[in-house]
């Protein structure tokens, strides 16, 4: 297991979530977060994937490297994360209180990118890759639809609609309605940036083995 000590300049945020983390008892964490505590360590279900961070040091553990935002945001998820239900509602970022301050740039980089790149993806490479990355694929209102979970009060569902003509391929990222309540406005920003990676990267690798396969 691989342990980043190297921070950079998310190192003060990392210092604060840290500190934030003590402050609170392991009984009190796993209560808010749904995360099992054990050895020391609280495990985290991120897209199909466990992520070890240990308690009370604060450090993310892990079999593969994870970027620097997203090891953030799980640790500070622990001590952000509160003992309320899902909703079942689900909405776009623009639609959290004051997401309009982040949301061109979420439209730009997260979610018009998501767009052009289901434009030209193997789309049955696209749904190995979701699947495998911790997504559930489901019926919904768009061409493809898939549900993950970040953490476990975090669920993400994503749409993907076909262009036609004059009209481009797009996306969507929802939250449920309560992730104002497990994760600072910003932390949500960020999310959207990783999620588009964990789509896009995960697909790489999909296609990458496939081509392998293809080969042998």
């Amino acid at each position: 297991m691989t342990n980043n000590h190297f921070e950079g300049g998310y190192a003060p945020a990392f210092m604060k979530s840290r500190e934030n983390l003590c402050r609170l008892m392991p009984q009190t964490i796993m209560e808010r977060s749904l995360c099992d505590f054990s050895n020391e360590c609280f495990s985290i279900e991120s897209f199909g994937q466990t992520i070890l961070i240990s308690y009370p040091e604060g450090q993310i553990i892990s079999e593969t490297s994870h970027s620097l935002d997203k090891r953030l945001l799980l640790l500070n998820y622990l001590s952000y994360a509160k003992t309320i239900p899902l909703s079942g509602q689900w909405i776009s970022y623009r639609d959290l209180p004051s997401g309009n301050v982040f949301y061109p740039h979420i439209k730009k980089y997260a979610i018009e990118a998501l767009g052009d790149f289901f434009s030209g993806c193997d789309k049955a490479i696209l749904r190995r890759s979701l699947r495998e990355g911790g997504f559930e694929l489901i019926n919904g209102k768009a061409d493809l639809s898939a549900k993950g979970f970040f953490a476990p009060r975090i669920p993400i569902l994503l749409h993907f609609w076909e262009g036609e003509e004059d009209i481009p391929s797009a996306s969507q990222i929802l939250f449920d309605s309560t992730i104002s309540e497990q994760m600072h406005i910003e932390d949500s920003a960020a999310l959207c940036t990783i999620i588009k990676n964990q789509v896009v990267n995960s697909y790489r690798l999909a296609l990458k083995e496939a081509k392998t396969d293809y080969v042998l």
